[in-house]
């Protein structure tokens, strides 16, 4: 498959474990509404990232 660079960075980084560059894939701005949570720039999402693992 092939997707957008963004999109593989994403993944990769999901699968890594890896919540800084996981929160790069977004802009500073982004807001993200995950699992019933809204979450407002890189700094939250990242720290939402690392719950995954």
């Amino acid at each position: 498959m092939n997707l957008p660079k963004v999109v593989a960075e994403l993944v990769l980084a999901q699968n890594n474990f890896d919540s800084v560059a996981y929160a790069t894939c977004f802009f500073e701005t982004a807001v993200v509404f995950d699992e019933g949570k809204t979450h407002h720039g890189r700094k939250e999402i990242g720290s939402r990232s690392k719950v995954v693992e």
